[in-house]
């Protein structure tokens, strides 16, 4: 019979790999190209570059030489050489976001970062955002809580606790209209796409743990990236939900796939969000 690792194990595994996979796309980030951008309804989803897949395969070829029996689903999956190498079910699935924050990345910007994500059964154990020119760890595990760490991190016990920080009037918004023009009232709430500048003053979902953003909502939140995040938010003290409130069901039935979604950095913050959407 053969044995499920840990998902210590398989966690720890894997931090390493994200460092030398996160170098790789910093080395060749000044010179990127890549294919012709995807069909998408903005530049955030249509972007995409060589690093996206070099980083995938990398982390295939690694899962494949150390979890065999592991599923697999890349963000590249289409462009995939190794998906008939991966079991077609499996108990335990490694989820990845190769680059997550294409268009920053493509555009020089260092907001990006690598979401490695692993369920079993379906359910959402570990979470780990790895942002290689910040050089930090940002991980949530079940369980265990949330972590954070610098690139030399070999071991979960060796890191600090992760916490989110409440403070920050910020709220950032993805295909969500109705819920921007109420946010907009209490909030200093923007869209991700029509407002973003660089000026803003912040890059990733992870300014969730430096104080720089309160909350993020979204109509249609990618599991694989925004979903993630959810997870490591709310091992780290803060609250996911649906956007009326509804409790947020999807750790527990992670799929790919796309859901609504209010986060934020402290039950009080949810609350007075949630107030302002009412």
């Amino acid at each position: 019979m053969i044995m499920e690792p840990t998902i210590l194990e398989m966690v720890e595994f894997y931090l390493p790999v994200l460092v030398t996979a996160g170098d790789y796309a910093r080395e060749i980030q000044p010179r990127i190209s890549g294919p012709p951008d995807k069909p998408g309804q903005n530049p955030w989803v249509q972007a995409i570059t060589d690093a996206d897949q070099g980083v995938q395969t990398f982390i295939e070829v690694a899962t494949l030489a150390r979890f065999p029996a592991a599923g697999f689903y890349g963000e590249e999956q289409e462009q995939s050489r190794h998906t008939t190498y991966f079991p077609a079910r499996a108990d335990t699935t490694v989820w990845l976001d190769p680059i997550n924050g294409t268009f920053l990345y493509k555009n020089q910007r260092p907001g990006w970062d690598i979401i490695l994500s692993i369920t079993r059964h379906g359910q959402l154990l570990a979470a780990i955002s790895y942002m290689p020119v910040r050089e930090r760890f940002y991980l949530g595990i079940r369980g265990y809580g949330a972590f954070t760490g610098d690139r030399n991190s070999r071991q979960i016990g060796a890191m600090a606790p992760l916490a989110t920080i409440p403070g920050s009037r910020v709220c950032l918004t993805y295909q969500a209209p109705d819920a921007l023009a109420r946010l907009r009232r209490q909030w200093d709430a923007l869209d991700i796409v029509d407002d973003y500048t660089p000026e803003l003053g912040f890059d990733n979902l992870n300014d969730l743990f430096t104080g720089r953003l309160a909350a993020y909502a979204s109509n249609h939140g990618e599991l694989l990236d925004w979903g993630a995040m959810a997870f490591i938010a709310t091992q780290a003290g803060g609250v996911a939900s649906r956007l009326d409130g509804r409790p947020f069901d999807a750790f527990d039935n992670f799929q790919l796939g796309s859901t609504d979604m209010l986060v934020a950095t402290s039950p009080a913050v949810h609350a007075e969000l949630l107030a302002t959407l009412r």
